[in-house]
């Protein structure tokens, strides 16, 4: 029955992230994804209150299982993150939705090269990072600006070190 909570903390994430992003104009997903997560967690946390109410166990056990029952949503919410993640920024997706949609006449590879050029994909790139607040322009230069999204980069980039070079 506490698996109930993850789940439908969840559902209301995904419910909440497809009304924003149908709301809201403008490009940073990253910022409609964490507003979603968090009111998905909001959701589960108050059902697990509710629900681990009425379970006999010691305060302990309680809050065991209400960090556990977290980290599963939080698990959840890492996979639902990834699976928009990929399909918002995935250019291989981009392009094989596209190629779907020509089947089975083929797309020419001049075609290809043409909707696809690198100063354009570096272009459309550094200005998602600039309208999501992870680079400024000053000068002709960028510069990363202090987010949270940097300072969860950091966090795995430390990560990776330690767990990857001794």
């Amino acid at each position: 029955m506490l698996l109930l909570a993850p789940i439908l903390g969840l559902v209301a994430d995904v419910i909440l992230q497809a009304a924003l992003t149908r709301i809201v104009s403008r490009p940073p997903h990253i910022r409609l994804q964490f507003v979603s997560f968090a009111a998905g967690g909001f959701l589960a946390l108050g059902l697990l209150v509710f629900l681990l109410s009425g379970v006999p166990a010691t305060g302990a056990d309680k809050s065991g299982y209400l960090v556990l029952y977290l980290l599963i949503y939080a698990c959840f919410g890492f996979c639902f993150f990834n699976v928009i993640s990929a399909n918002v920024s995935s250019l291989r997706l981009r392009m094989l939705k596209e190629l779907l949609a020509l089947d089975p006449q083929p797309m020419a590879d001049a075609v290809l090269r043409k909707r696809y050029s690198a100063q354009e994909m570096v272009l459309s790139r550094l200005a998602r990072l600039e309208g999501g607040g992870q680079i400024e322009c000053r000068s002709d230069r960028y510069y990363l600006r202090k987010s949270g999204v940097s300072l969860i980069g950091r966090f795995f980039a430390g990560l990776r070190q330690l767990l990857l070079k001794s």
